[in-house]
């Protein structure tokens, strides 16, 4: 007789006697003990070794009796089909160690069942609260009524035999103990810890002051529970999200849907500090770009892919912006209640790297602007091809307006307004136009160099050269997958600096809003009108939100005060 694992159940392995092979047709016997625990395995095992024991014992005094073979298949078949399912009247005496082991299992059989069904609220926690105070007060008042009826229906569902009623007691015990830990382990659960299953009986139950103690942080559950995917539209379709621009919030809701699809969509109350910990390891080997329609089942071979290759990866700069939005929204999502406890706490978020200096962007000095601009790409207007003469004009706005790339090249014609006899540029959110923050919407005069320039007639003659439908000035440009019009003229000014021998890293199309900012900050220019100009967010001074600049007086501070001293661009003029 052996006892066998087959992975879904232990089963007992029974050689039937030879004398008894032309009555069972077979030579063993193979009865499932319907369990994978091994010490309530050996349990069963030793009531089913008795029945079977019982019936060879019965066959082989028939055959010695009669010399006939007394059973027909089908009662040869519905006798092994019952050896293993039918209970033996007799009591047994189980031993604490094996009935500790039923209890055990009953408690999780009860947590398996109700984390399932199981809703975080107030009223559960109040229910399960009030559940275990009552049995705790039966325990005491050795009130087993309930319990035995669990037992009960334990031995039955598993093929046991009813215990003798010297362990009947400790039987008794152990379950209410067992129902007991149970309760605990699911509030718990409800307030928000993960469940951890037990491996050994509580030895007494607790004191019941401190099982129905209040819980300080109220179960207000009634959220959905989302993916940080879906948390991420929610979170930026708050109001107090009104003032950050679209590309901003898109940036946001890409990045977590990448980390949402990392974590295999997982929902946020189901993540895990662990997860978070993968996670935060794993976001230095995701590459720059990755494609839509990938799937969480792709995310393993992408990453070891760039473990393979870490010149594909993100930078540091990229990986420190996905933590900070995966802790932004954990941390609204606590204060929102879509969780109580915030995993974001528990885990070791890895430092950024310091950038050296060098990597900065950089301000462009007197010497290399006059590179630049007396480079031989400037030294016409390129009248006959209407993609140079694009950049020939992103670059110089660029020098006189301080403005973002992507704000630049997005200029529609009607952008190009006038108030007060002010010719100024708008930028602004019309059309699907994008700006970093709300504070970018605004006006900018026209610098009186770029007059002197041609800015205005060039703008004249793309709009009659324009299709009807067009209504771009640097129409020549095309969009990027996130609708941005600068990728263009970003690697054409990056190729254009380094022919110059210009090859600094922290020189870049950028270094023009730098420069431009330096620029004014040595010529006095107030900070509410640098602020207005560039599109740069104020303090929260009381005073900086009052009154309204006019759009002369910021025509004559950027004349006045946004002047480079020694660059001489008459070359440049029409």
């Amino acid at each position: 007789m052996v006892l066998l694992n087959r992975g879904s159940s232990f089963y007992e392995v029974i050689n039937i006697p030879r004398k008894l092979f032309p009555i069972f047709r077979k030579k063993q016997i193979w009865i499932s003990l319907h369990t994978t625990d091994k010490k309530v395995a050996s349990i069963r095992s030793c009531s089913i070794i008795a029945k079977v024991n019982a019936r060879f014992l019965r066959e082989e005094q028939m055959l010695n009796l009669t010399g006939f073979e007394n059973n027909s298949d089908d009662d040869i078949d519905e006798m092994l089909s019952k050896i293993s399912s039918d209970v033996p009247l007799s009591p047994v005496e189980y031993d604490k160690g094996a009935i500790e082991t039923f209890a055990l299992n009953y408690c999780l059989d009860n947590i398996s069942k109700d984390k399932k069904i199981i809703t975080k609220s107030i009223d559960s926690l109040n229910y399960y609260n009030q559940l275990l105070k009552e049995n705790i007060e039966r325990f005491h008042a050795k009130d087993y009524q309930y319990i035995q009826i669990e037992v009960a229906n334990y031995l039955q569902k598993n093929h046991l035999q009813m215990p003798s009623e010297n362990c009947k007691k400790i039987f008794l015990h152990s379950f209410m103990l067992a129902f007991i830990q149970y309760l605990e382990i699911i509030i718990d659960y409800i307030k928000g810890a993960p469940i951890k299953e037990p491996v050994q009986l509580i030895s007494s139950p607790p004191l019941l002051e401190q099982s129905i103690a209040p819980y300080t942080h109220p179960i207000t559950y009634k959220k959905p529970n989302l993916s940080l995917a879906d948390l991420s539209e929610v979170y930026n379709n708050e109001m107090s999200r009104n003032n950050v621009s679209q590309t901003q919030k898109d940036k946001i809701n890409q990045r977590l849907y990448i980390m949402s699809l990392m974590l295999e969509h997982k929902k946020i109350r189901d993540i895990s500090d662990e997860d978070l910990q993968t996670l935060t390891i794993n976001l230095q080997w995701l590459p720059t770009r990755l494609d839509k329609t990938i799937s969480p089942q792709d995310i393993p071979h992408i990453i070891k892919d760039c473990q393979k290759h870490p010149e594909r990866c993100i930078s540091e700069k990229t990986r420190a912006d996905y933590i900070q939005s995966l802790k932004t929204i954990f941390n609204w999502a606590e204060k929102r209640k879509y969780i109580i406890e915030n995993p974001i706490n528990e885990i070791d978020i890895p430092a950024p790297i310091i950038s050296k200096e060098s990597n900065k962007y950089q301000t462009f000095t007197l010497s290399q602007l006059q590179t630049i601009f007396h480079s031989d790409f400037y030294s016409k207007h390129w009248d006959n091809n209407r993609q140079r003469r694009s950049f020939f004009w992103i670059g110089l706005l660029g020098l006189y307006t301080g403005a973002r790339l992507n704000e630049i090249c997005q200029l529609q014609f009607d952008d190009i307004q006038e108030e007060d006899g002010i010719k100024f540029i708008s930028i602004n959110e019309n059309d699907g136009k994008h700006v970093k923050t709300k504070a970018g919407i605004r006006k900018i005069p026209i610098h009186q160099e770029l007059i002197k320039l041609g800015f205005l007639e060039f703008v004249n003659l793309m709009q009659k050269q324009s299709p009807a439908k067009n209504k771009r000035i640097f129409m020549d440009l095309t969009p990027n997958s996130r609708g941005e019009f600068s990728a263009q003229p970003s690697k054409w000014f990056g190729k254009l600096l380094d022919s110059l021998g210009l090859k600094d890293k922290g020189l870049v199309f950028h270094s023009f809003r730098h420069t431009v900012r330096t620029i004014l900050r040595n010529n006095n220019c107030p900070i509410d009108r640098v602020q207005r100009l560039c599109g740069w967010e104020g303090s929260n001074s009381l005073s900086e939100h009052y009154g309204t600049i006019s759009i002369k007086v910021l025509a004559d501070e950027l004349n006045e005060k946004l002047v480079y001293e020694g660059l001489d661009l008459s070359h440049l003029y029409i």
